[in-house]
C-alpha cells in the first residue's frame, strides 16, 4: 500500500509499504480521509519526541476510515489505566500512540481500539469526524483552565486550534476573545463563537500559537489573579522567560495542557455531530498522498487544514 514516511525533518516520502498485520486486539482501518494539523507541520519541520521516535516513521494522526463496513474514528493515543498519573486522574505517564494516518490503511493498537475507537454518528461527514482528536485536546485545555460562566478568555492564535478553543470556551459559558492571526482567519472568529480583540485583562489566557513569544505574551495579558494555560508545545530545549513579579505578587496561576482523555474524545465526537459550528470551514484544501510532501514543504498562505485522500 502507499503511505507517507518521515525519514528526518523535511524529508517526507510517499512509498510502497507492506500492509500492517494486526495483532491480538489491534484493528486495521481503511483510511477515508486524514487531516493535516499544526502538530504534523511542526513534526515535519523539527521532528517530535513522541510521534516520530524512529526513522523512517509513519506519519499523520487525524483520520476517519472504514472498519468492517462501518465508518469509525480513533484518537491517536490511549492511557494505560495503571500508572501514577492515571491513578491520580491526571494525564497518563505511559500513553501509547498511533501514527500512520497518511496511508491507505492505519493500524490501531489494541489499547486505543478498546477505549478511543468510535463509530461515527450518522450524517457526520468523514472530514469533520476526523477532527475529533484536536477538538478533544481543546476540550481538555478548557477543562484545565477551569473556565467559569461569564469569564473572559483570551486565546492567542487564530488557527484551527484557536478557533476550536473558542467554541469550547463558549460552550463552557465563557466569553472567548481570539488574539492575533491573519485577517482571513480573524473573519472566521465570530462563526466559531468568539470575537477578536487584544485580550488584555482577561480572566484566563490560553496560549495556542506554540511560540516562545506567545508564552510571554500570555503572562502579560492576563489580569492579576488570573490563569494562564500553556497549550501550544515548544521544543524540548526552549526556555521562555517567566515574569517573576507578576507570578508572585499578582498571584497568577500557570498550567500546562497536553493532549486529551477518553472522556474528552467522546465529548468531542458528540460536539462535532451537533453541528453547532461550521466545522467544515476549517478544511480549506484537499490533496492526494503524492502531493503531501510539497504541501508541508510550502504550505499555502490560506491553509487551515487539508483533507488528505489516499
Amino acid at each position: 500500500m502507499r503511505a507517507a514516511r518521515l525519514y528526518a525533518p523535511g524529508d517526507l516520502r510517499i512509498e510502497d509499504v507492506p500492509r500492517p498485520e494486526p495483532g491480538p486486539g489491534d484493528v486495521l482501518v481503511e483510511v477515508e480521509v486524514a487531516l493535516t494539523d499544526g502538530t504534523d507541520l511542526k513534526t515535519f519541520r523539527r521532528g517530535h519526541p513522541l510521534l516520530a521516535r524512529e526513522s523512517p516513521s509513519p506519519f499523520g494522526h487525524e483520520f476517519c476510515g472504514i472498519l468492517d463496513g462501518r465508518r469509525v474514528v480513533a484518537a491517536n493515543s490511549a492511557p494505560c489505566g495503571a500508572c501514577d498519573g492515571c491513578a491520580r486522574g491526571e494525564q497518563c505517564r505511559d500513553l501509547v500512540f498511533v501514527a500512520g494516518a497518511y496511508a491507505e490503511a492505519v493500524l490501531v493498537p489494541e489499547r486505543i481500539a478498546r477505549v478511543n475507537l468510535h463509530a461515527v454518528p450518522p450524517r457526520l461527514e468523514p472530514h469533520v469526524a476526523a477532527m475529533v482528536e484536536p477538538l478533544a485536546c481543546c476540550l481538555h485545555g478548557v477543562a484545565r483552565a477551569g473556565v467559569e460562566a461569564g469569564q473572559t478568555v483570551a486565546i492567542l492564535g487564530a488557527g484551527p486550534i484557536g478557533l476550536m478553543l473558542a467554541t469550547c470556551v463558549a460552550d463552557a459559558g465563557g466569553w472567548p476573545i481570539v488574539v492575533g492571526g491573519r485577517r482571513e482567519r480573524q473573519e472566521l472568529v465570530r462563526e466559531f463563537g468568539g470575537e477578536t480583540g487584544d485580550g488584555r485583562g482577561a480572566d484566563v489566557v490560553v496560549e495556542a500559537a506554540g511560540t516562545e513569544g506567545a508564552w510571554v505574551d500570555a503572562q502579560q495579558l492576563v489580569r492579576p489573579g488570573g490563569t494562564v494555560v500553556l497549550f501550544g508545545g515548544l521544543p524540548r530545549d526552549s526556555r521562555p522567560p517567566l515574569d517573576a513579579y507578576r507570578l508572585h505578587y499578582e498571584e497568577l496561576t500557570i498550567r500546562g495542557s497536553f493532549h486529551h482523555t477518553p472522556q474528552t474524545v467522546r465529548a468531542a465526537l458528540m460536539f462535532l455531530a451537533s453541528g453547532a459550528y461550521p466545522w467544515e470551514r476549517l478544511v480549506t484544501h484537499q490533496v492526494g498522498l503524492e502531493a503531501l510532501p510539497a504541501l508541508f514543504a510550502n504550505p499555502p498562505r490560506d491553509l487551515l487544514k487539508a483533507a488528505v485522500v489516499p
